[in-house]
């Protein structure tokens, strides 16, 4: 009787998880990827595994932070190489709303070598099956096991062009031409992923994705709605690009029709918000510093 050779299945990519000191937030989407049939990583070729000297790919969760920093380090050093790292949302990519805490010792990358950051607070769990693809993809590649990523069960389920789900809060837009520089996103920005500077000629506007925690507060805020959230839930990236993630814009100064003084523009959302419609007193008025419109308008009385 004629025998056939046993085939063996392509091994699996095994996940490692570490807990640096999130608040679980990234761990329950985490429990998706594990649990949930639809966000399942083993369409990825995937699976975890509970002993780091067993894993390929180690995904962090969480600042790191000064009492477990040792263990994390000591668990991460167990993973044989090659092995790829990812973060999981903005705490272990930047420290997130605890940045600044007296117990945090700072983003991951800072104490050991990140390969993929996949930004939210928490990401969605098919941002992070994104991420871990990316992950992956560059672990087989390091390997040199020349295998390829499997077709997900669900096509479109973690790529860029996958419809995002009702009501995600995803990266945010800015639009400069409705900015009136208040600063009042920079202000309310829990993440402090906001930057307002004064370059000269304007003011340069820059959030960075890694430290939004995609709360809406600066949207919320926005007296002209110059910051708009967005449905983009696809943020996963190489560790290359961390610091090249953001929106940025340009504000530029304009002079005084009436004395030349340098001053922030009157933006069209700006006088929608002040005034139900505008008149020819309103756009001459609208070109004129806080000196020379009180002037304009009181007819040379000052209060």
């Amino acid at each position: 009787m004629e025998t056939r050779p046993v085939i063996n299945p392509i091994p699996p990519v095994r996940l490692y998880r570490i807990n640096a000191g999130s608040c679980n937030g990234c761990d329950v989407e985490l429990a998706a990827t594990a649990a949930v049939a639809s966000f399942d990583v083993e369409r990825l070729g995937c699976c975890y595994s509970e002993s780091p000297a067993e894993a390929d790919i180690v995904l962090i969760t969480g600042p790191l932070t000064l009492r477990v920093k040792d263990k994390v380090l000591r668990l991460h050093g167990e993973v044989p190489k090659p092995k790829v790292t990812v973060a999981v949302g903005v705490c272990p990519i930047s420290g997130g709303v605890f940045r600044d805490s007296y117990a945090v010792a700072g983003p991951a990358d800072d104490y050991l070598p990140v390969d993929v950051n996949v930004p939210g607070c928490p990401p969605h769990p098919r941002a992070i099956l994104a991420g871990i693809a990316k992950a992956a993809a560059l672990w087989r590649e390091l390997s040199g096991c020349g295998q390829t990523l499997p077709e997900p069960a669900v096509p479109g389920s973690y790529d860029e062009d996958a419809a995002a789900p009702l009501g995600l809060r995803g990266k945010m837009r800015f639009n400069a031409a409705a900015c009136v520089g208040c600063r009042m996103c920079e202000h309310v920005c829990a993440g402090g992923a906001i930057r307002i500077d004064e370059l000269g000629p304007g003011l340069r506007f820059t959030l960075w994705h890694n430290s939004c925690v995609f709360c809406g507060l600066c949207s919320h805020y926005c007296p002209t709605k110059a910051l708009t959230v967005t449905d983009q839930w696809q943020l996963s990236h190489f560790q290359e690009d961390k610091f090249s993630l953001t929106e940025q814009g340009f504000i530029p100064f304009v002079a005084c029709t009436g004395c030349g003084h340098i001053m922030l523009p009157a933006t069209p959302e700006l006088l929608r918000v002040s005034y139900r419609k505008t008149n020819p007193e309103i756009e001459r008025l609208k070109t004129l510093c806080p000196e020379c419109r009180q002037k304009q308008s009181l007819g040379g009385i000052r209060r």
